[in-house]
Order: structure tokens, then C-alpha cells, then sequence
């Protein structure tokens, strides 16, 4: 069930309910329906940059994640993780509302995870994936064990109010060269704040049985004649180019994958432009 937004405030998000409840915003008017998903600490605002490009072709409603923006911020969600299918669900419900079979689906960092789960899950209702320096490419048991394992996630509630040791080991790797310059500012400016923390916390957990496998998305995007396009920062030390360059070679046929003169930042007018050549928009 979707809810409008408020008349009167012309950014103000609408909302859809399907036992989880998001907000969203759409960005232009054209025929073909695309879901999108923002990085860590963002909002679907950062999809605007995408409308003057692409808006004629498609509307592309941006939504916050949970703990984001204007969705709820449910802090039991940090027990009681989401499931691949809870989420397959709720979308499939926003897709059939708006009458759409066939949707495209863009996720940038955090939102690749997203998507990718989605092409897992509900893969016949997915034409094409549109991944921006995606998370979720690469198995990550370090994080499986701190998330998955109430030891680990024990470990992870300290951090948010004692973080002096973590920062430590954090300094000694910088310091040994054992973690470049990027990664360590990028992690440090994720967790230097308490509130920063908690979002760390909460959204790791909440998302913590979200884990697509590139194997399985690869075989999809062949089964169901699919396609996805990738794009990477060339000098991104977060999520590199690299990762993108094994999932092409597991499906090469439905796999494009661009590499651009910047970093982990990838929502910039220059990727709108060549996404705009990428889709025919």
C-alpha cells in the first residue's frame, strides 16, 4: 500500500507498506519502472543526479533503507535481521502495484547488495541490474562471523560505546601499511561519532542474512535473458574494479563493466550520462 507525499513539500518521500514499511522518492516520468537503493549513510535523494539523463526512459523511485532518511529506523530489525525473501516480497508487491512485469534495478555500494539479493530472489521480475561500485560481490566471512554469531555481535555492541581498541588496530594496519590511506579514512569517518556507530551497528545487523552469492546471480542473468551493467571508480580502494571483472567472467554475455576517472563516489553527472548511453535512454 503505497501513501503519497505531502503536497505541499515538493521533496517530502512517499511510503509503501508490505509488512516492512520504506519511504521513497521518484525521479522523472518515463514508462519503465526502476527500484533504487543508496549507499551506507545516504538517502535516495542521491538518485536525482540520475533524472535529467535517464527520466524520459524511466521513473525511478529511490528509496531509503532501513535506518535511513524517512523509513523507519526499527531497532528490533538489528535482532531480528531481514530476509532475502521479505524483501523480494515487498518489492514485488510495489512492482505489481505500479503494474510493472519487468523492472530495472539500480543499487550503488550498499544498495549492490541490495540489488544483488533481489536478482537472486525474484530474478524473472528483473530485466536488468544497474550496479554502481556494488557491495556484495565478494564473500565476506569476517563479517558473516561478527554478525552471525551472538559472540560476534556482542563484540560489535562494545564497539558502539568503547571504540578506542578498534581504532587502535585500525592505526597500527595504517600505520604498517597493511590498510591504505582511503580505506582507513572511510572507516574511520564511519564510526569517529557514537550516532555513527549505532548506524554501522544497526544496519550491519539488520542486514546480515542479505549475502548474494555472484555465482548464482551470474547463472540468472543467463537463464532469464537479463543484463547487467556495472561501474566502477578506477582509484576506488573501498569496493575496486576488480570484483566487477569476476562477475563478467561468469557472464560475459550479459555483463557490461565501466571503469571512470573517479573514486568510490560514482553518483556524478558523468555515470548519469554514460548509464543514459548504456540503456538506449
Amino acid at each position: 500500500m503505497t501513501t503519497p507525499p505531502d503536497l505541499c513539500a515538493v521533496s517530502a518521500p512517499a511510503s509503501f507498506t508490505h509488512g516492512l514499511t520504506l519511504a521513497y522518492r521518484s525521479f522523472g516520468h518515463g514508462p519503465e519502472q526502476a527500484l533504487a537503493f543508496h549507499g551506507f549513510g545516504r538517502t535516495g535523494e542521491d538518485f536525482a543526479v540520475l533524472e535529467e539523463a535517464l527520466g524520459d526512459r524511466f521513473t525511478i523511485h529511490a528509496f531509503d533503507l532501513p535506518f535511513h532518511g524517512a523509513s523507519p529506523h526499527v531497532k528490533e530489525r538489528a535482532v531480528h535481521p531481514f530476509a532475502p525473501q521479505e524483501l523480494a516480497a515487498f518489492f514485488t508487491a510495489f512492482a505489481d502495484e505500479r503494474g510493472s512485469e519487468r523492472l530495472t534495478v539500480i543499487g550503488y555500494s550498499l544498495g549492490g547488495r541490495i540489488a544483488l539479493s533481489l536478482e537472486e530472489s525474484m530474478p524473472g521480475r528483473i530485466a536488468r541490474l544497474v550496479l554502481l561500485a556494488p557491495d556484495g560481490l565478494k564473500h565476506r566471512p569476517w563479517y558473516r562471523g561478527i554478525a552471525g554469531l551472538p559472540l560476534g555481535r556482542q563484540l560489535y555492541g562494545r564497539f558502539v560505546d568503547r571504540p578506542q581498541g578498534v581504532h587502535r588496530v585500525m592505526r597500527l594496519l595504517h600505520g604498517t601499511g597493511l590498510m591504505n590511506d582511503r580505506m582507513f579514512r572511510f572507516l574511520l569517518g564511519q564510526t569517529d561519532t557514537r550516532e555513527k556507530r549505532e548506524l554501522v551497528h544497526d544496519v550491519w545487523l539488520c542486514f546480515r542474512r542479505i549475502e548474494p552469492r555472484p555465482g548464482l546471480v551470474a547463472a540468472h542473468l543467463k537463464q532469464h535473458q537479463s543484463v547487467a551493467h556495472l561501474i566502477f571508480g578506477r582509484h576506488d580502494r573501498v569496493i575496486p574494479p576488480v570484483l566487477g571483472r569476476r562477475l563478467q567472467r561468469r557472464a560475459p554475455q550479459q555483463v557490461t563493466l565501466d571503469v571512470v576517472e573517479t573514486g568510490h563516489v560514482v553518483l556524478i553527472p558523468e555515470v548519469a550520462r554514460l548509464l543514459a548511453a548504456r540503456l538506449g535512454a
